[in-house]
C-alpha cells in the first residue's frame, strides 16, 4: 500500500510545484507592468479598497446588521488582504531577484521583506495568531499585560517588532529611492495607527472597520513603495544595457 503511495504522490507535488511556479511568474509579470507606473497603481488600488470597504460594510449591515462581518476571519476583507500582502512579497522578490541575482535571501533586503511579507500573508489567511492567543488565555492561563485587549494583539506587535528588528540594519538600501522611503515609511505610519486600534482602542463594530480599512491602506502603500523600488531598478538596468549594446554593434 505504502509503495504506491509516494508515485501518485511525486505527480501531485510536480503539479503543485508548477502552479506555484507559474503564479509566481505571473506576479513578476505584472509587478514589472505596474511598476512602469507605480503612483498610478497605488492610488488605483487605493480607490478599489475604499469601494470594497464600503461594499463590505453595507453587505454586512444588509446581512445581519453587523458593518464589521465581511472584515472577519476568511470573509472577504481577510482575502483582499492576503492577496495584497502577497503581491507586496511579490514584488520585494522580483526587486531582490534583478538587484541581487543569486545572493540567498536572507542577506538582502528585499529577499528578507519578501519572506516577511510571506510571513504576514500566512498569519492573515490562517489567523494563527487568534488561535495561538486562544490556545495561550485558555490553555496556559496567561493573560494580556500593559493595556494590550489581548494576547493576539500582543503576539502580532512582537512579530511586527521582531520584522522590524530584522529589516533595520538593512535599511541604508532604500537610501537609493528617497521617494520610495518616504512612501514606504508612510506604510509603516499607517500601519502603526491600525495595530495602535487593535491593541488598545475599546472594541466596538466601527472600531474593526477602522481598524481592517486602516490595514488595507498601509498595504497598498507598501504596494506603491515597492513598485517604486522596482521602477529605479528596472531603469538603472535598462540604462547599463545601451552602453552594453552599443559597444557590440560593429563599426
Amino acid at each position: 500500500m505504502g509503495s504506491h503511495a509516494i508515485p501518485t504522490r511525486r505527480p501531485r507535488l510536480r503539479g503543485v510545484r508548477a502552479l506555484l511556479k507559474a503564479a509566481a511568474a505571473r506576479a513578476d509579470a505584472v509587478a514589472v507592468e505596474l511598476a512602469a507606473r507605480p503612483l498610478s497603481a497605488m492610488f488605483g488600488l487605493l480607490a478599489l479598497d475604499a469601494v470594497l470597504a464600503v461594499c463590505f460594510v453595507a453587505g454586512g449591515l444588509a446581512v445581519n446588521g453587523d458593518q464589521a462581518e465581511f472584515f472577519r476571519e476568511l470573509m472577504p476583507g481577510t482575502l483582499l488582504s492576503f492577496a495584497q500582502l502577497l503581491f507586496i512579497a511579490a514584488v520585494a522578490w522580483a526587486i531582490h531577484r534583478r538587484v541581487e541575482g543569486d545572493r540567498a535571501w536572507w542577506r538582502s533586503l528585499w529577499g528578507l521583506s519578501a519572506v516577511i511579507l510571506l510571513v504576514f500573508a500566512f498569519d492573515e489567511i490562517t489567523q494563527s495568531a487568534i488561535f495561538l492567543g486562544h490556545a495561550l488565555e485558555h490553555g496556559l492561563g496567561i493573560q494580556p499585560a500593559a493595556g494590550f485587549h489581548d494576547l493576539e494583539a500582543v503576539l502580532l506587535t512582537l512579530l511586527f517588532a521582531g520584522a522590524a528588528l530584522v529589516v533595520l540594519p538593512r535599511l541604508p538600501a532604500l537610501l537609493k529611492h528617497p521617494r520610495a522611503l518616504a512612501l514606504l515609511a508612510l506604510a509603516v505610519v499607517v500601519g502603526l495607527c491600525s495595530q495602535a486600534l487593535d491593541s488598545f482602542a475599546p472594541a466596538t463594530r466601527w472600531e474593526f472597520v477602522a481598524e481592517e480599512s486602516l490595514k488595507l491602506s498601509a498595504e497598498v502603500l507598501f504596494v506603491g513603495g515597492f513598485l517604486m523600488v522596482l521602477r529605479d531598478v528596472l531603469a538603472a538596468a535598462a540604462k547599463r544595457s545601451v552602453p552594453a549594446a552599443s559597444a557590440r554593434r560593429p563599426t
